[in-house]
């Protein structure tokens, strides 16, 4: 009797296993419906507030096309008037670029410059930047609020790559085209951005055709975003919470192969990886989530991943419930076997329970078996079926069989020394041969006869540990590419430096040699002529010592004498002046002190270091400096520029040409700002060349001398350390011109 009671008991407790199992399937089922409905309202959300965003585009333009062109006023007045920092805080600017052709550039400025319906001085600083040479401009005429983005005021989109392909886009398509992820060059914080643009063509004009829509257009209304501002607003809080969004951009749509996402397409991430760094949370396994969206013709990938806590987390007081209240009623149940006062009643109910404990072990979707001194006593259909035994194979089976482990390891399914419970996961063989790895529980059938056995449930995890190795292999490769992507970056941090060192370096080196080239003549026609100076000296006392010497030898050697000290003195002189202006140009290039320095000085300077060089090549040199033309400033930095322009010109201007002429003006201009003109009468340039004259390590002599870096440092010197401005000229047998305006005096900030 209290045998049976005790496999009541076990029946039991293997019945509440299963309603634990089955309470958690159903949480998970309940979580996975939870986390399906919340990545899908973040999807909604963000797709349906930028489409209101970009309804404002539609409305803004809507004005341009009914009332044509709109003035500054108007277009201040109409923004004002959206309340943006209420109803639409994801803006960061709403803007007017406006289409201009290169040949009304000029009037375009003054026009700009001179209106003053909003600013009653006008904007006399404005100015189309970067400078290049192209047919049509497009630089930023309106932005609001100006406040905060006084940079992008004047911008030409035509000069950045990644804009203007968005602006072709958008003018052939007559859509909105959004442009791929950027750093706002009017927000300091370097947060990722993008920027929606619509374009706006010419009252009444046709748009039938795509040439229609080019001849017909005007200009873009944009709209300007922050996306950790646009995805705060978008997205609930309380939701993201218990959410990782990652967004990134893979391009265009009509991209026929994607990129894949990586850390260039990131727009956004809510673990804090793009601004300030949070502590790491884990995240439920399988609860992840992907979208694509259409953002203004770019593919927005949008990735989605529940963190386990409240809101995706198991319920385990819930599952502890049912696993006391189950125990519970098995003892309950047990207690009731061994009390029954009727053998027979007891056997014949006895009898019953068996058969449905029987059916119930049998249909249970895990493995019950007792097992005893190394063998399987007895077990349930389920064990049968998971191992591939026919149904009474496993009675009296070695439980050897079952494990992968030697024969000699302790039979794992052996519970405590105490009879207290046991909880392991172990790998099984089949009887095919094949393996599987099992959650195995024990209990000990009767602690006062250990030798009855054990009773075990066992649970098949073969999935998922197979999900979980997968899972781990690729965050090995994940973590290796990573090092690796390390290690590239920090290898082309090294060669870029090494690369900016050489380029110095070898501007020095030419420098010396230049100066030793030119010193070697003044210096050895001194000597020689100090040598000529001894012999008629050792002459003239030979003379003396003898019978005597004529008046007109003493004049020829003193003629002799003053001839030689002439020469001498004029060699030296030339020396002197030599070193003077290498020993300057020297200084002024190996440090960043600022003073007052004569322009017209510094040229000469540094022409005179390069001298041998320039003689070698055939080229003459043409200097229009004035004399007066006196600047506060960097002195190294102005030699270091014309330094590298006059090397670009020896190593690409007269390649192939036996001469060449080299001119170097420069003329004061108003607001005291100065000209400098560089102009060579070389073989010129083409536009992809032109295009591309800024960009680090471009260079059309690789392999031949050229590094690649030395415009990109005339224009970081031009526009960081003398804070002017910087533009090309040129056509290709044309020669080139370089166009360099800067202030006479460096304001004091960059001083500082």
């Amino acid at each position: 009797m209290r045998a049976q009671g005790y496999l009541a008991f076990a029946v039991g407790i293997c019945l509440t296993a299963w309603a634990c199992l089955f309470a958690m399937e159903t949480q998970d089922r309940q979580i996975a419906d939870r986390f399906s409905h919340d990545t899908d309202k973040v999807a909604r959300d963000t797709e349906a507030r930028l489409k209101t965003y970009f309804d404002t585009l539609l409305a803004i333009r809507g004005t341009f096309a009914v009332h044509g062109p709109v003035s500054r006023g108007d277009f201040h007045r109409y923004v004002n008037e959206l309340h943006l920092a209420d109803r639409y805080p994801g803006f960061q600017a709403i803007q007017w670029v406006l289409r201009v052709p290169d040949d009304e550039l000029a009037r375009h400025l003054a026009a700009v410059r001179a209106d003053t319906d909003v600013e009653p001085a006008g904007y006399p600083a404005y100015r189309v930047h970067p400078t290049i040479v192209r047919g049509d401009h497009f630089p930023v005429v309106y932005t609001e609020p100006m406040a905060g983005n006084e940079n992008a005021f004047g911008l030409d989109l035509a000069a950045l790559p990644a804009h203007l392909r968005a602006l072709e886009l958008g003018r052939d398509t007559g859509e909105v085209v959004a442009t791929e992820r950027i750093t706002l060059v009017q927000d300091a914080s370097g947060q990722p951005g993008f920027i929606a643009r619509l374009p706006v063509y010419r009252k009444n004009a046709p748009l039938g055709t795509v040439e229609q829509r080019r001849a017909a257009l005007v200009g873009f209304v944009a709209i300007v975003f922050r996306v950790n501002d646009l995805m705060r607003e978008v997205l609930d809080p309380q939701i993201l919470g218990h959410l990782h969004v990652v967004i990134h951009d893979t391009g265009y749509m009509l991209d026929a192969t994607p990129p894949a996402p990586g850390i260039d397409g990131l727009l956004f991430d809510s673990a804090g990886k793009l601004g300030g760094r949070r502590a790491a949370r884990a995240v439920v396994p399988g609860l992840v989530s992907k979208a694509v969206l259409n953002v203004g013709q770019r593919r927005w990938l949008v990735q989605v991943a529940g963190y386990d806590g409240v809101r995706y987390g198991r319920d385990r007081g819930t599952i502890w419930l049912i696993g006391g209240c189950g125990f519970l009623i098995s003892a309950l149940i047990g207690v009731l076997l061994v009390t029954l006062q009727r053998r027979r009643a007891l056997a014949q109910t006895l009898r019953a329970a068996l058969q449905e404990q029987g059916a119930l072990q049998d249909s249970a979707v895990v493995g019950i078996g007792l097992f005893s001194d190394g063998r399987v006593v007895r077990c349930n259909r389920g064990l049968e079926e998971m191992l591939g035994y026919p149904q009474g194979a496993l009675a009296g089976l070695s439980t050897a069989r079952l494990i992968q482990e030697a024969p000699e390891a302790p039979d794992p399914f052996v519970c405590g020394p105490a009879g207290q419970r046991m909880h392991r996961e172990l790998e099984l063989t089949r009887r095919d041969g094949g393996t599987m790895w099992c959650i195995v529980n024990g209990r000990m059938l009767d602690r006062q006869a250990p030798d009855k056995g054990c009773v075990w449930v066992l649970c098949d995890i073969s999935d998922r540990r197979r999900t979980e190795a997968a899972l781990a292999q690729q965050k090995e490769q994940v973590e290796q590419a990573h090092r690796e992507l390390s290690d590239v970056l920090d290898r082309l941090r090294q060669a870029q430096d090494t690369l900016v060192t050489s380029e110095k370096m070898a501007s020095l080196g030419a420098l010396v040699a230049g100066i030793a080239h030119e010193l070697n003549t003044p210096i050895g026609n001194s000597l020689l002529t100090a040598t000529a100076l001894g012999d008629m000296v050792t002459d003239f006392q030979r003379q003396l010592d003898g019978p005597g010497i004529r008046r007109s030898a003493l004049e020829a050697h003193l003629d002799d004498a003053k001839t030689a000290c002439d020469i001498i003195a004029g060699s030296l002189g030339k020396a002197a002046d030599l070193i003077t202006s290498f020993k300057q140009v020297a200084v002024d290039q190996a440090s960043d002190q600022r003073r007052r320095f004569d322009l017209a000085g510094v040229v000469r300077d540094t022409l005179a270091t390069f001298a041998a060089q320039l003689r070698r090549a055939g080229c003459a040199t043409r200097v229009e400096v004035p004399d007066n033309l006196d600047f506060d400033s960097y002195p190294g930095g102005v030699s270091q520029v014309l330094s590298n322009l006059i090397n670009n010109a020896l190593l690409h201007a007269f390649d192939g040409r036996p001469q060449g002429l080299v001119t170097i003006a420069a003329r004061p201009l108003a607001d005291g700002m100065a000209e400098l003109r560089f102009s060579d009468d070389g073989v010129g340039m083409s536009g992809r060349t032109l295009h591309q004259i800024y960009d680090p390590f471009f260079t059309t002599k690789m392999g031949q001398g050229g590094s690649g870096l030395g415009m990109n440092i005339v224009y970081n010197i031009v526009t960081g350390v003398l804070k002017g401005s910087i533009r090309v000229e040129s056509m290709p047998g044309s020669g080139t011109t370089v166009v360099i305006t800067l202030p006479r005096t460096v304001p004091s900030a960059a001083a500082a």
